[in-house]
């Protein structure tokens, strides 16, 4: 099955002229702030909503897991341990 209008109106592969903003995917490393105290994370940049997904060592965490405060931040209930591998993979918009 071969991909369909991969090329932009301009022949290239980046937002048209006049087009809406694109949506990206940002994916953030929080490994380092993992201490075994923090348990509030904030993105570094604003979160296209309902697309934020978090990884904890690997491994997606539910919902329920995390608590979503604004359009950048999320908490844990629990703090991640010193040496935890933690990712946020979302969505955010780009007008470039």
């Amino acid at each position: 099955m071969p991909i369909a209008n991969v090329y932009n109106d301009e022949g290239g592969t980046g937002l048209e002229v006049g087009a809406d903003a694109a949506q990206v995917i940002q994916i953030d490393d929080f490994s380092t702030l993992c201490n075994g105290e923090r348990v509030r994370f904030a993105t570094s940049q604003n979160v296209t909503s309902g697309s934020l997904n978090v990884y904890l060592n690997g491994l997606k965490q539910r919902v329920s897991t995390i608590s979503i405060i604004d359009d950048r931040t999320f908490e844990f209930s629990t703090a991640p341990s010193t040496g935890d591998i933690l990712e946020a993979v979302y969505n955010t918009t780009s007008s470039e």
